[in-house]
């Protein structure tokens, strides 16, 4: 252990983050116990966090699993955003801001500043466009930082649109082979590390293309195009389809692809559109461009240059050494064997186990040398 390493609540500090987002890979993989971490560090420096969940965390026991949860443990002065039915005793610890008129399962939503440390459970909003406006409010409120919650299978929250940067939570709970967990977390890291497109001009005009909310291939303009559109970047101009997704239309698409360098999808990019546009496209530098990481859903590399319009800022990897299924690795161990495999890939991220305080070398030295 490399005693100048920086800690994961450094890592944060040191993004300049507004909000973050803290998403897991399934159940029980320490999400919770991060968000806890980062609560406490934060808060024991004076930052006033803003806290807020993409779907409801912090209940006493699981409803899936019927497992019991760790509580998320709120400090006096923290900005909260829950919804008023769940509130129970604690609403005597919550200074209520404000109301909010978006209806759910639990009530309506509240935003406050606790007077009281209180343990509270945190449920938000159905969409990632009130998510957003949620993280904003909060931050108008005066949180010096807002954690965002991300619950199971909403990897929304860690979308560019709604926060500035991610951490993404792993644990025992995923695969009791440590190599095939490394390797899973491997994809997923290079999936949520998509670039915008290396060309300049391709990423200029796939930004445009998002603004069309319609599937547009990128293509090289004809002299009579070139004409009538005015200058083109590099030669190259859109040519919006009649598709608002590719869902249920990828091979009516994919005929219409010509010789275009690009194809540029607004909503959702399944595996299935990937794979086709493999197979169907004979040019090796097409590419597929989505909006964002976050809409990009695969389970595996289609062979496909893969972009986006809009990057996603993973800060780091937590692990939980420990499952409810009798699954454990020695956390040392664990934190080494992420770390090494995310540096094998190319993602050196920093690697941390809040519980034990291991944390891998690589990862952690690069960020405390920047």
């Amino acid at each position: 252990m490399i005693l100048t390493a920086k800690q994961l609540v450094d890592v944060v500090a040191m993004s300049g983050a507004g909000s973050v987002a803290i998403v897991g890979t399934a159940k029980n993989v320490g999400k919770t116990v991060t968000m806890n971490y980062l609560i406490s560090e934060l808060s024991s420096r004076g930052v006033s966090v803003g806290l807020v969940s993409s779907g409801r965390d912090g209940e006493a026991i699981d409803a899936f699993t019927g497992e019991p949860k760790p509580s998320v443990v709120v400090p006096s002065g923290a900005w909260v955003a829950t919804a008023e039915g769940v509130l129970g005793e604690s609403a005597t610890c919550l200074e209520i801001a404000d109301v909010l008129d978006w209806p759910g399962l639990f009530g309506r939503l509240v935003v406050g500043k606790t007077v009281d440390p209180a343990a509270l459970e945190l449920v938000g909003p159905r969409s990632a466009r009130e998510l957003s406006a949620l993280v904003s409010k909060l931050l108008a409120f005066g949180a010096g930082i807002v954690l965002v919650d991300g619950a199971l299978d909403r990897m929304a929250a860690a979308s560019p649109r709604v926060t500035d940067a991610t951490i993404l939570a792993t644990g025992a709970a995923v695969d009791s082979n440590l190599e095939a967990m490394a390797q899973q977390l491997g994809f997923l890291v290079w999936l949520l590390s998509r670039p915008e497109h290396d060309s300049k001009d391709v990423a200029c005009l796939a930004r445009e293309a998002m603004s069309k909310d319609a599937v547009c291939f990128i293509e090289r303009c004809s002299e009579q195009r070139r004409g009538a559109l005015g200058p083109p970047a590099a030669g190259l101009c859109l040519r919006p389809t009649c598709y608002p997704t590719v869902l249920g239309f990828e091979d009516e698409i994919l005929e219409q692809t010509g010789d275009a360098v690009a194809v540029t999808v607004p909503g959702a990019v399944n595996q299935g559109f990937l794979s086709k546009a493999r197979s169907w496209v004979k040019d090796p530098e097409f590419a597929v461009i989505a909006r964002d990481p976050v809409s990009i859903f695969a389970g595996k590399n289609a062979g496909v240059n893969l972009y986006v319009t809009q990057e996603l800022n993973l800060l780091a990897v937590t692990v939980n050494p420990v499952s409810n299924y009798g699954i454990s690795y020695d956390p040392a161990e664990m934190v080494c064997a992420i770390g090494t495999a995310l540096n094998d890939l190319g993602y050196p991220l920093p690697v941390f186990d809040v519980v034990s305080g291991e944390k891998s070398a690589k990862g952690v030295s690069e960020m405390a040398v920047g």
